[in-house]
């Protein structure tokens, strides 16, 4: 029998002995002799252990027997372990039903020695990626998956089944050879600084600052030339945050650093060149105002601010795997879950075969909000994609080519992830604390946020309620503000909100977002500082999947006219800990 990652990642100590519930035992050998035991309602168990998830290898499947209408597999430990999530591989085989169109084929809920337990809202087939679901550390001395099936053809069967313990994080898996990935290189900022032969990103509007050149998010290293549509005679300032979202003594942001000057000339042109070599490697912006005096980046303005936001290609990326920027999980939670976006992006409309779905889940496929359409990637709208040295970027752009699949009438398409698939597969977390480090998305009426549903609201058992935790939602027209919100809808609806003027600016400057949900409420962080505790939270008892968007709309009009009706949110990386 080859060595499991089961085994590997569970506990050691002596031989487990065969249940005594009627299901077959057996028994896996781990280095140092010490082992776990599988068991199951019916067939053989050896299926369940003879993979290695952890080196991207899979074994032989295991597969209840016709007459099994309990089915369930079982995983016993010599002593107690602190296990904190369990990884499921569906069947190879799938089922598809036209009635439940976007179901996946199982789903089950894990039943621990202590008696506590914990949905698994969909475990996909036929393909190689599994449903991960942490939760708050328990001892436990067995863990077990009592499946169901969510389409009633759907063979009882799975590949491999892993528990980690608490301080291990389960390995993420490789989507299969040829599914869907996406990634940009930025394009090197073309932008001369003879202002008045400059082609105009924007057109130049009355009363207004708007870009000339470059186009938005485009690369550049030592310097960023700028050039600035504005009234004649205006005096520009262009500042910069140089600290990568790091926190003076005093408790706010570092202050924005001036990085140049202009004065717009009689062509309504003004042209800036930032020295921008202090800064990491990766995305930035540039906040251009025009102020009455020259005592700081929030003096009060005669012109909106203008945010230019670029990428630097040279320095050195300002996270690591092994040390995110900014990450300030609670005292005493393990991370089950990290993404750094260093590879292209996996993703598909529904989730099927990737890492991510590219729409919100719904019970019947996904949905649509705001006044901007979620583009399926696959489309080609390039409006989700990763970023070189480790960025996911979310974009919001004209519609374009995408106009026949306007609903309403939007006039832009943008993007989302999440990390639940069509029919509940994919990644959630029970009472998790959920982090984020981005860079939001500037200009009226842009709509980036972070944000979790309770796993079942996304698969056909939906009961016509849900759990909402808004970790942050971000308004383009007001930058230094960030909302909080719970929401429980229903027939009876609830929730709390909290929104507020923080010392930020997060169009300029990087920022972590984080929440921990927790019994019937959640608590909201930015940058660590705790800044609302908000009830009236249901489902909490359900583990929670996450989501990233870039939306517009949100209640206010949509006006990115300033840079082209471009507009982009950056995330450096997510977190999840238990």
């Amino acid at each position: 029998m080859r060595r499991s990652a089961l085994a590997a990642l569970l506990a050691a100590g002596a031989l487990a002995a065969p249940l005594a519930d009627g299901g077959s035992a057996l028994a896996a050998s781990t280095p140092g002799g010490s082992s776990a035991t599988a068991s199951a309602s019916s067939g053989s168990p050896a299926a369940l252990a003879d993979g290695d998830p952890g080196r991207g290898a899979l074994g032989a499947e295991w597969s209840a027997s016709s007459g099994d209408t309990a089915p369930w597999v079982q995983l016993t430990f010599p002593a107690a372990r602190r296990t904190a999530s369990v990884q499921v591989f569906g069947s190879t085989a799938d089922a598809f039903d036209p009635a439940q169109s976007t179901a996946a084929a199982l789903y089950g809920v894990l039943r621990f020695s202590d008696g506590s337990t914990v949905d698994v809202p969909g475990i996909a087939a036929g393909t190689g990626m599994p449903t991960t679901v942490a939760f708050t550390p328990r001892s436990t001395t067995s863990v077990r998956l009592e499946l169901r099936r969510q389409i009633g053809s759907a063979p009882v069967a799975l590949r491999e089944v892993v528990a980690y313990d608490a301080g291990t994080t389960p390995p993420q898996w490789a989507a299969p050879a040829g599914s869907p990935t996406y990634a940009v290189t930025p394009a090197t900022a073309s932008c001369p600084t003879s202002a008045a032969s400059t082609a105009s990103v924007a057109p130049a509007l009355a009363g207004r600052l708007t870009l000339a050149c470059p186009t938005p998010g485009a690369s550049v290293d030592g310097s960023a030339n700028v050039v600035v549509n504005a009234p004649a005679g205006t005096a520009l300032t262009a500042w910069v945050s140089v600290t990568g979202g790091a926190r003076g003594t005093t408790g706010r942001q570092v202050p924005l650093r001036r990085a140049a000057t202009a004065t717009a000339d009689a062509s309504g042109r003004a042209v800036l060149v930032a020295d921008v070599r202090r800064l990491p490697q990766g995305p930035f912006a540039l906040k251009v105002t025009a102020a009455p005096d020259s005592t700081g980046p929030s003096a009060t303005p005669q012109l909106a601010p203008l945010y230019v936001q670029l990428f630097r290609s040279g320095g050195a990326p300002a996270s690591t795997p092994s040390s995110p920027a900014g990450s300030s999980p609670p005292a005493g939670m393990s991370l089950a879950y990290a993404d750094d976006f260093d590879a292209p992006l996996s993703i598909s409309e529904s989730g099927w075969g990737t890492r991510y779905a590219a729409v919100k889940p719904e019970p019947w496929g996904g949905s649509q909000f705001g006044d901007a359409i979620f583009a399926d990637p696959a489309r080609g709208a390039g409006t989700l994609a990763t970023l070189p040295g480790g960025y996911l970027r979310v974009r919001a752009q004209p519609v374009g080519a995408l106009a026949a699949q306007q609903t309403w009438g939007q006039q832009h398409a943008a993007g989302i992830l999440s990390s639940q698939r069509f029919g509940g597969s994919g990644f959630s977390a029970q009472h998790g604390y959920f982090e984020a480090r981005m860079l939001g998305a500037p200009g009226p009426g842009a709509w980036p946020a972070f944000w979790m549903l309770n796993s079942s609201s996304g698969t056909g058992r939906a009961d016509g309620t849900a759990a909402e935790v808004d970790a942050v939602e971000l308004y383009g027209h007001d930058t230094d503000a960030t909302c909080h919100t719970t929401h429980s809808w229903g027939p009876v609806k609830g929730g709390q909100k909290s929104c507020g003027e923080q010392p930020l600016d997060w169009a300029a400057e990087w920022h972590t977002y984080g929440v921990q949900v927790l019994d019937g409420r959640a608590d909201f962080f930015v940058d660590g500082r705790k800044v609302a505790s908000l009830a009236e939270l249901s489902h909490t008892d359900e583990p929670f999947f996450f989501m990233l968007d870039l939306a517009t709309g949100g209640g206010w009009p949509v006006d990115l006219a300033a840079t082209g009706q471009t507009s982009d949110l950056y995330v450096d990386w997510v977190r999840v800990y238990t």
